[in-house]
């Protein structure tokens, strides 16, 4: 489709009108590609997107939904349909800052992730998972958001969306990660998650990679 018939179609679309939120539930840092999805089910989310879920080019944005939004919890989405090898390979300096996280963890993990998956979108999975996790690591090292974590006022957790069927034989999200811990077995067992039922935490409580 050329550019001037994308315009077009913006013009004419209807912008329906919705009432104004009154509260945020979430701040959802998400894989561009899966924004459609979270903005259906989650129209209480405050959105931030990029490529691969990269909390390095939006902590303004972040440190916002905390501050001033007053959101509850922070959500890193990733998903197995971004091939995040190719995102880091982008030949133009502007990824250097964008996937400055990413291409630490690519670098660090590669070799290891390599000798345990054969299957490449296994090994993408795995590598999201990691990726996920390092994110919620740099934002867990920032005074403002681990304190209020500290004092029980917000959570962070880190979600993938399976749109491979990896996890499972439909698309679904899968909760990898809360509040730094990413061992699926202890997060099942956390007293901040006891109000999901016991058959959802064994069900979408789950990851590829399980080594630590």
């Amino acid at each position: 489709m050329s550019p001037a018939k994308v315009i077009e179609k913006l013009l004419l679309r209807e912008c329906r009108v919705k009432e104004p939120l009154n509260r945020y539930e979430s701040c959802i840092i998400c894989a561009s590609s899966v924004v459609w999805r979270i903005s259906t089910l989650f129209p209480e989310g405050f959105i931030i997107s990029n490529a691969a879920a990269q909390v390095f080019p939006n902590l303004a944005s972040i440190y916002y939904a905390v501050k001033d939004l007053n959101v509850p919890l922070i959500a890193v989405v990733g998903t197995t349909a971004v091939d995040l090898e190719k995102l880091i390979s982008l030949p133009v300096q502007s990824a250097e800052i964008e996937f400055k996280l990413l291409r630490k963890t690519y670098e660090e993990n590669a070799e290891i992730l390599l000798s345990l998956y054969d299957n490449p979108k296994l090994l993408n999975a795995a590598l999201m998972e990691i990726n996920v996790d390092n994110q919620i690591e740099k934002l867990l090292s920032i005074p403002e958001i681990r304190e209020p974590i500290e004092q029980r006022k917000l959570a962070v957790c880190g979600l993938v969306l399976d749109e491979d069927n990896l996890y499972g034989d439909r698309p679904n999200f899968y909760l990898i990660n809360f509040n730094g811990i990413s061992d699926p077995d202890e997060i099942r067992n956390l007293p901040e998650l006891e109000e999901i039922p016991e058959s959802v935490r064994k069900q979408k409580i789950k990851r590829i990679h399980v080594q630590f």
